[in-house]
C-alpha cells in the first residue's frame, strides 16, 4: 500500500528573472537547497533524553526511513539541463525520455536516509544540494521500509494512564511505502546563488488525535505495540489519518518553525 501526502508549500523565494544552465556544484549560478524533516507538537512533549513530568505524551524516538527526494520541474522548464550534487554516490539525474531525448521533467537524489525527526538529522546527511534554479512543481519524499526491523516509520513515547502510577511506553510502527508530495499550485521558485532552507514537519498531535490508548493491549513485557499484528484497529485509525499530518515550507530564520507567510 502506497499512502499520498500532498502538501501546500509555501513560495520559498519570489525574485525576479531566472537563468536555467548547465553547471558544475562549484558554480554560483546554482540554486542551493537545504532539506529539514521534524516533528512538532502543541500537546504533548518531544524530548530525546526520556521521560519528564507532565500529562500529556511523551515522544522519545521519531524515525522515519526515506530512499528518494525527486525535484520536479514545470513543464516550461522542460529541455533545460538540470544538476543535483549532494553526499550521496547514487545521486541520479533522470533526463532522458524513452527515445533517449533530453527532457529534464525530474532530478532523482536516491539513496538511504535514516532521519530523526527528534533532533532534525538524517544519517547520512542530507548536505545541502546544488539544483538548477526556476520553477518547481513539487518534491516527492518516498519513504520504504528500510529502518530496523523492515519498517519505514517508528514512533516511540511514554505515557501515564489517568488515574495511575506507571508511566506505559508504546511503539507504533509502519511497514508501508510511503509518498510525500510538497507541491504548489503553479509551482515554487529556486532562485540562483540563493540557499533555500526548506523545512517539513510532521504534526505528532494530528497524528494521535482520536487514538484511544485506554482500548490498547500491552504485549507481556508491558509495552503497547501499534503495528499491522498487534493492536490493528488503532494502527488502521492512525494510517488513515497520515495525509493530514504533513506541512512544508520555509525556515530561512532555522528557528525550527515554519516561517509565517
Amino acid at each position: 500500500m502506497k499512502n499520498l501526502f500532498k502538501l501546500t508549500v509555501l513560495t520559498l523565494f519570489i525574485g525576479l528573472g531566472m537563468m536555467l544552465q548547465s553547471c558544475d556544484s562549484n558554480e554560483t549560478g546554482l540554486a542551493k537547497v537545504k532539506l529539514e524533516m521534524k516533528a512538532t507538537t502543541d500537546l504533548s512533549t518531544i524530548n530525546a533524553s526520556g521521560r519528564t513530568m507532565n500529562t500529556g505524551l511523551v515522544f522519545t524516538d521519531i524515525l522515519i526511513g526515506a530512499t528518494e527526494i525527486e525535484f520536479e520541474t514545470l513543464e516550461e522548464n522542460e529541455n533545460e539541463d538540470n544538476s543535483l550534487n549532494g553526499n550521496d554516490d547514487d545521486n541520479e539525474i533522470e533526463d532522458m525520455d524513452e527515445d533517449g531525448e533530453d527532457d529534464n521533467e525530474e532530478i532523482e537524489f536516491k539513496g538511504s536516509f535514516v532521519i530523526d525527526l527528534i533532533a532534525g538529522t538524517s544519517t547520512p546527511d542530507f548536505g545541502i544540494a546544488d539544483i538548477a534554479p526556476g520553477i518547481y512543481e513539487e518534491i516527492e519524499i518516498e519513504l520504504k521500509p528500510i529502518l530496523e526491523g523492515d519498517i519505514s516509520m517508528f514512533v516511540a513515547f511514554e505515557f501515564t494512564p489517568a488515574g495511575g502510577t506507571e508511566v506505559v511506553r508504546v511503539e507504533y510502527s509502519n511497514s508501508d511505502e510511503m509518498e510525500f508530495e510538497i507541491e504548489k499550485e503553479g509551482g515554487f521558485l529556486l532562485d540562483a546563488g540563493a540557499l533555500n532552507k526548506m523545512l517539513v514537519m510532521i504534526d505528532l498531535d494530528v497524528m494521535f488525535a482520536g487514538v484511544d490508548l485506554s482500548t490498547a493491549s500491552a504485549d507481556v513485557d508491558g509495552v503497547v505495540r501499534i503495528n499491522s499484528t498487534s493492536n490493528t484497529d488503532l494502527a488502521a485509525l492512525i494510517a488513515n489519518g497520515l495525509d493530514d499530518i504533513m506541512e512544508g515550507g520555509e525556515d530561512e530564520d532555522e528557528d525550527g518553525e515554519l516561517d509565517d507567510d
